[in-house]
């Protein structure tokens, strides 16, 4: 259901961008995605909550503890009701001087930036306040109802695009707004899910204290990685309008789409195996716990390369096709962006395993001293006249960072042997990453159109998934993936 769910989104995701920025035009969709990232300072806090409630509701459901269970359900909703009007202080405070007197804004939007803050203001809060329920349906697994409501969202925003042509208002406003409402809808039918499935998740009146201090306290470290990777992000993009143009932050806005869509890809097959990746450790189970991480390692990495060697290769074509006006530098942003988060399949397993552990404070304080070096890194360079892309070639070279930090804790914490992890994880994936690139290299030349360019991408992902099954699986692996096939087709 997910790699389902996956296909139909990259779709719609995709063509929804190539509309929205022929809709909205390049300025306007600058603007959107520079207010975005403002208010993504924000939502990095709500990213933090989802993992610590999804690492806790994990660990009860491995022991088993319905009562443990439903107050975490609680006290989840307490903090995000409390979050939610710190938001409104400080977005409705700090945030709001900055876009007035920080952005470079195209003169005679400022209105239409006022509105489109405010009420992404809003969409962010409804977007917290689902997330309890979200995190409950991947905790049991009920990855069908995920997937479902997941491809009634995106279509329900890609009906939004259209609507934007019918109306005379202002389309920027008018699309955060319709934004908005669809916001509130799936925010609706999480609840009435998960109040009909899952007894343990209903509200009461109730306080946890020591339960507060343990959500917070483990959020507290992971606020402090994610805080600084949102702030890095959203710097170097305030870094770029300064020095550049919206039209730049377009084009990185193009990027994140890209990286979205891709990052989808990778995100389904996380939400699959994190659930049983802290179960087994919550129940000391380490040798399924061991195999199963180095399988999803293999897996992820392999089933993103497939995705993202042939895009690359192939990229003026598909940019091409799918916008109707490419934005300067948008094929440098999305090459190093798109390799940045190949690195991250083989992280998010360790990750995952790290978390389970719970003890996070070394991993998280280092996560943070790299994102702060790329985020001075990057102002310096931009500062010195460097092309814009140059930041996503700093996101690459914290990646690869990251992942040698990952692993240096995952074997201080959780033990893993690094030679058993290079033998059956590492040394599979240095042909397959060398062979990978040699035939798309040379059929680049034939991407010529969006038809050519389609079949070259089948004919790459066939190559390199032919070398995976030969030399990149071993027979174990082999045998499950045949297995599971057979059990989907029954």
């Amino acid at each position: 259901m997910l790699y389902i769910r996956m296909i139909i989104l990259m779709a719609v995701t995709l063509y929804t961008s190539r509309v929205i920025l022929a809709v909205l035009g390049v300025d306007d969709y600058g603007i959107y995605s520079l207010i975005g990232g403002i208010i993504a300072l924000f939502s990095f806090v709500s990213y933090t909550l989802v993992q610590a409630m999804q690492r806790f509701f994990n660990v009860a459901l491995g022991k088993r503890d319905n009562e443990r269970y439903h107050r975490v359900y609680v006290m989840g909703y307490n903090i995000f009701f409390l979050f939610s009007a710190f938001l409104l202080l400080v977005g409705e405070t700090v945030g709001l001087w900055f876009v007035n007197n920080k952005l470079n804004i195209p003169v005679g939007r400022e209105t239409a930036v006022f509105w489109v803050y405010q009420i992404s203001i809003i969409t962010l809060i409804f977007q917290l306040l689902r997330t309890p329920d979200n995190a409950s349906i991947i905790a049991h697994e009920r990855m069908n109802f995920y997937a479902y409501i997941s491809i009634g969202e995106a279509f329900i925003k890609l009906g939004i695009v259209f609507l934007l042509k019918l109306f005379a208002f202002d389309k920027l406003i008018l699309y955060v707004l319709l934004y908005l409402v669809a916001s509130v809808l799936i925010n609706l039918l999480y609840k009435v899910y998960c109040n009909k499935k899952f007894a343990e998740c209903r509200y009461d009146l109730l306080w946890d204290g020591t339960l507060f201090k343990e959500m917070i306290s483990f959020s507290g470290w992971t606020l402090l990685s994610n805080g600084s990777r949102t702030v890095t992000m959203q710097g170097e993009n305030i870094f770029l309008n300064q020095n550049y143009s919206v039209s730049v932050n377009a084009a990185r806005g193009v990027a994140s789409q890209v990286y979205n869509a891709v990052n989808t890809f990778l995100s389904n097959f996380v939400t699959a195996f994190n659930p049983q990746l802290t179960k087994s450790y919550a129940a000391e189970e380490m040798s399924s716990h061991f195999s199963l991480l180095y399988r999803a390692s293999k897996f992820s990495f392999y089933l993103l390369l497939v995705l993202v060697i042939p895009l690359i290769f192939n990229l003026d074509a598909i940019l091409g096709a799918w916008l109707v006006e490419v934005p300067l530098y948008t094929k440098e942003f999305c090459i190093f962006v798109l390799l940045a988060y190949l690195v991250d399949a083989l992280v998010k397993p360790l990750g995952t395993s790290i978390f389970a552990n719970g003890n996070i404070k070394g991993l998280q304080i280092s996560i943070a001293i790299v994102f702060l070096i790329q985020l001075l890194a990057s102002f310096f360079a931009l500062k010195a006249g460097w092309p814009p892309y140059i930041v996503s070639v700093f996101i690459l070279i914290s990646h690869s960072i990251h992942y040698i930090c990952y692993l240096y804790f995952c074997k201080r914490l959780c033990h893993l042997e690094l030679e058993i992890y290079f033998k059956r994880v590492i040394l599979p994936l240095i042909p397959i990453c060398l062979l990978a690139t040699i035939v798309p290299f040379f059929l680049q030349r034939y991407s010529t159109g969006i038809l050519w360019a389609l079949g070259l991408i089948v004919l790459d992902a066939l190559w390199i998934a032919v070398w995976v099954w030969f030399i990149g699986l071993d027979k174990i692996e082999k045998s499950f993936i045949k297995s599971t096939i057979m059990k989907l087709i029954h």
